[in-house]
């Protein structure tokens, strides 16, 4: 079983991938068999529909600003509460609440999904 110490550790790569938007970095935490997942949607499973998404998140809301609120683990998951403030392709900004659901096993990230307010996600992206 993963620790404490292994698992902060893996979420500190994680969200320093994040915060710098390196979707290629942030793949690299996710097990072969990983899952990403957005607000209960399908997950994506295969390593490219998973790596596409990521990237496809990662281009689409770039972080220009981030703040984490909490992070509670209790392996081997793990919950983090985080603010956002993203930049569109439209040129829009925005701030909101992210939280996201995370899974662990042997040194990574086994499933993540990712809640954050869709309407207004849908709302900031609509064309300019």
């Amino acid at each position: 079983m993963d620790t404490r110490a292994t698992i902060a550790s893996i979420l500190d790569r994680a969200y320093t991938a994040r915060r710098t938007n390196d979707a290629a970095a942030a793949a690299t935490v996710f097990a072969p068999d990983g899952q990403f997942g957005a607000n209960g949607a399908p997950p994506a499973t295969q390593l490219a529909e998973r790596t596409n998404a990521i990237a496809s998140m990662f281009e689409n809301f770039r972080v220009v600003a981030y703040t984490e609120h909490c992070r509670i683990i209790d392996p081997p998951r793990a919950v983090v509460h985080w603010r956002g403030r993203f930049r569109l392709k439209n040129g829009r900004e925005g701030e909101t609440d992210v939280l996201d659901l995370i899974e662990i096993r042997d040194g990574k990230i086994a499933a993540l999904t990712t809640f954050f307010d869709t309407a207004y996600a849908s709302a900031l992206s609509a064309p300019a």
